[in-house]
């Protein structure tokens, strides 16, 4: 078994790798976008270059000096990029120190609910104890047991004769000329009738031996009705007998101090919510500066856009094209190396361009994972399936689940649903399944939940749901627990 703190830690585990290999692959992004900057630096003094050994170009030396500018001003452009991210770094390191301020707020309150909890189940469990000892309390218990076995079977009689009703009563209620007779109440003092329709009636009657039919029918509806009602008292019975040891569990209860430990433990755990509300909120706040660092990394960013598409729209200048076009023109080897040189930064920057796409690719895989992990956790909380007492399969099991989601092999939907079935609460010392707790009609026993939803609806399982005995002739009595 791992207990839910450790289940929490595995998943906050996996959420921190999750950011680490997102902050790898931002990494790959921006050093592939880092080379690209640098190939159309490159490029550009490839043009320089180029308008030097061209002899018609060298009288007029503006292409070369409008190359010169438009450097400096991509320069410049980049630059601003520059310090627009150590400022966003530095809005990401403030973030993550305040989320991390909180986790370990959060890890402190966490403990002092786990420890009221606690005294709680303690205090349970003795208070259990005294009632196992007390002679009334045990022929009080006793008394339930037998209620509701006597109950139970009175409901499982009541069931087979209602059944035996309908299976033998078929072939009454498919005979037109009986089911006549018998819904005008023939041979009844409510029977109502004169002259020839009497008479037809009676002949009616001697054709199909309504007599002898009429009193087996009569006896085969009416005896799981007293059945029934037999049972429904038994039900009754069981119902004041199950309530008269409720109270007892928890006049107990109160005389030991326990809803008032409850309440300490209630508040502790608003505390602890409001906590994990201010997580959740410095969350969301670094997950928008995160997000802004992601387009700096995949130069989607203001500046590196301004920077590409101006040197872009620079390289398309018609006088530039045209030295271009001049040099592979002419046999001179000098700048048909330049115009080469060229040729192989493009095809390198068109394999460069692909690498990122694919790099975005994979990275919006990761955040798309990272933000259901994200939301897990959070529900995780909510349903406080960490607090003490809450228990899952071992944690090679855990390690394993969340494994097959990062390799998606298992969803998030999924994921959330086989940790629900997994979850168990076992308080440390006391018996949700005690006295009044081992009937099926839910536990005043919580070791330490209280009424605080989440858990408290897993103790439900044992269960706090308040569904009452039997019903409608179905005979669901359980006797459970205990006993």
């Amino acid at each position: 078994m791992v207990s839910g703190r450790q289940a929490l830690s595995n998943i906050d585990q996996t959420v921190t790798d999750a950011r680490t290999k997102i902050a790898s692959i931002e990494s790959q992004i921006e050093t592939v976008n880092q080379r690209l900057a640098e190939q159309q630096q490159a490029l550009t003094q490839d043009y320089k270059d180029l308008a030097k050994v061209r002899v018609n170009l060298m009288a007029d030396p503006e292409t070369a000096r409008h190359l010169d500018q438009a450097e400096q001003q991509a320069l410049a452009l980049l630059g601003q990029r520059e310090s627009a991210l150590r400022e966003l770094e530095s809005q990401l390191q403030a973030a993550d120190g305040v989320r991390q301020t909180l986790e370990t707020e959060r890890s402190a309150q966490a403990a002092r609910v786990d420890a009221t909890a606690q005294a709680v189940d303690a205090a349970d469990a003795r208070t259990q104890a005294r009632l196992h000892a007390d002679p009334a309390y045990r022929i009080q218990r006793e008394k339930v047991a037998e209620a509701e076995r006597l109950a139970m079977h009175a409901s499982e009689k009541a069931t087979r004769s209602e059944d035996e009703r309908e299976q033998k009563g078929a072939a009454f209620r498919g005979d037109p000329l009986f089911m006549y007779l018998w819904e005008r109440s023939y041979g009844t003092p409510e029977y109502r009738s004169w002259g020839l329709f009497r008479m037809l009636d009676g002949w009616v009657a001697k054709l199909v031996g309504f007599a002898d039919a009429r009193a087996n029918f009569s006896r085969l509806n009416e005896i799981p009705e007293r059945l029934r009602e037999h049972a429904n008292g038994l039900q009754a019975g069981a119902e004041g007998e199950f309530d008269a040891l409720k109270a007892l569990d928890e006049a107990a209860r109160a005389a030991d101090g326990i809803p008032a430990l409850e309440q300490i433990v209630a508040r502790e755990q608003e505390r602890l919510d409001a906590i994990d509300a201010r997580i959740a909120n410095a969350e969301s706040d670094q997950q928008v500066l995160m997000a802004r660092r992601a387009l700096f990394a995949a130069g989607e960013d203001e500046h590196t856009r301004k920077a590409v598409n101006f040197m872009a729209a620079e390289f398309q200048r018609e006088d530039l094209m045209e030295l271009r076009r001049e040099a592979l023109a002419t046999p001179y080897p000098e700048d048909d190396l330049i115009v080469s040189q060229m040729l192989q930064r493009e095809d390198e920057r068109r394999q460069l361009e692909a690498s990122v796409q694919g790099l975005k690719e994979v990275i919006v895989q990761h955040q798309k994972q990272l933000a259901e992990l994200e939301s897990l956790r959070l529900d995780f909380k909510r349903s406080r399936y960490d607090r003490a007492g809450s228990t899952f399969g071992d944690e090679a099991m855990i390690g394993m689940l969340l494994g097959q989601f990062i390799n998606g092999m298992l969803d998030r939907d999924n994921l959330w649903r086989i940790l629900r079935e997994q979850q168990r609460y076992r308080p440390q010392r006391s018996d949700p399944g005690f006295g009044s707790g081992g009937f099926g009609r839910g536990t005043v026993w919580g070791g330490g939940v209280g009424d605080l939803g989440g858990l408290g609806d897993i103790v439900g399982g044992l269960g706090s749901g308040r569904d009452r005995l039997g019903g409608g002739g179905g005979g669901g009595f359980r006797t459970g627990g205990g006993f």
